[in-house]
């Protein structure tokens, strides 16, 4: 709900930056550019922190931290890369 938010929020101030910019208004350059930077922010957001999907290397480790995800309501477990100290999220009993 806050991501659609500040993407509609962003939306807005791009838009109304544009608008202002088209119209001669020199307070349009800013609003135009905030609100590009967070619109880019926000969605750029979403792509790098998206789960990793595919098999783990044989370098990564199962700990014994378990937990329930709040939004899919699966069962979750937790694995550990010694050589980065990289953790990742995978559903319990999904790989090994």
């Amino acid at each position: 709900m806050l991501r659609k938010a500040l993407l509609g929020v962003a939306a807005l101030l791009f838009a109304a930056g544009l608008w202002l910019t088209v119209a001669g208004d020199a307070a349009g350059h800013p609003l135009a550019l905030w609100g590009g930077g967070l619109l880019l922010a926000v969605l750029l957001e979403n792509w790098r922190y998206r789960s990793r999907r595919g098999a783990i290397d044989p370098g990564w480790v199962r700990t014994d931290e378990r937990f329930v995800d709040p939004t899919s309501g699966e069962s979750m477990e937790v694995w550990y890369d010694p050589r980065t100290g990289d953790r990742r999220y995978e559903k319990a009993g999904g790989h090994h």
